[in-house]
């Protein structure tokens, strides 16, 4: 079921439980991804496309508030693109002023929302299957180097509905980073570490190999305050 609201489409995530992680794979690098467990979390819904630069533009005008760094650059201004070169401070200002303005209540999702929203409840690699296929979504093996606009990789779309969950720009979520977090987080609607130095970001980008980064149980993570070329956001709320 999607909801069209002011512009943000939204896919609504029923409750449940899905898998979460990855099982043990004696690579350091998934480390932060073990153990693969069952996590239930309460309805939420959630953006089907990030917030794009026109989106965006919505709330500079509105506030004053500073461009993104990179609308300076062609291969990132695209009014339909992802948003890029936000800080996770800037994106959580955005959703104050989008809730302030339509009297709905919008925040980042955690990281648990966002992969069950691009995994669906199989515990699936990608948001297409187990195979990667980097026909499915813009990473550095489409050789773009850029960004394109929201919703151009249909054959990629999860199963829930929602575009872009591997590839293109991650997603700022609200989770402080731990790389020890699945091994003591509750099995019910967890919410991260307490504190922490960066925060989580989701499903690859332009930029990295597809085909590890890409990966929906992927974890990777920036200091709050860092605005970079290939993070963006998705709204998401309770239901």
């Amino acid at each position: 079921m999607h909801i069209e609201h002011l512009n943000y489409p939204l896919a609504q995530i029923p409750a449940g439980p899905f898998t979460m992680g990855t099982y043990p794979t004696g690579l350091r690098k998934t480390d932060p991804e073990e153990p693969q467990r069952s996590v239930t979390l309460d309805a939420y819904a959630i953006g089907i496309y990030h917030v794009t630069n026109v989106q965006y533009a919505q709330f500079v005008k509105a506030t004053g508030y500073r461009q993104p760094l990179y609308w300076v650059d062609e291969r990132f201004n695209g009014k339909d693109f992802p948003v890029v070169g936000v800080s996770w401070s800037d994106a959580t200002n955005f959703l104050e002023w989008l809730s302030s303005t339509t009297g709905e209540t919008y925040r980042l999702p955690t990281e648990a929302e966002w992969e069950k929203a691009a995994r669906g409840t199989d515990g699936r690699e990608y948001p297409w299957g187990n195979v990667w296929d980097a026909t499915k979504a813009n990473t550095s093996e489409s050789q773009l180097k850029k960004l394109t606009p929201v919703g151009s990789y249909p054959e990629g779309i999860s199963p829930f509905g929602c575009y872009d969950m591997a590839g293109n720009a991650y997603d700022w979520c609200s989770d402080w980073f731990h790389a020890e977090t699945y091994k003591y987080s509750p099995a019910e609607n967890p919410m991260g570490a307490a504190e922490g130095r960066r925060k989580v970001i989701r499903g690859g980008s332009w930029l990295p190999r597809g085909e590890f980064a890409a990966r929906c149980a992927n974890r990777a993570a920036y200091e709050p305050i860092r605005a970079v070329h290939n993070v963006g956001f998705r709204i998401a709320t309770d239901m």
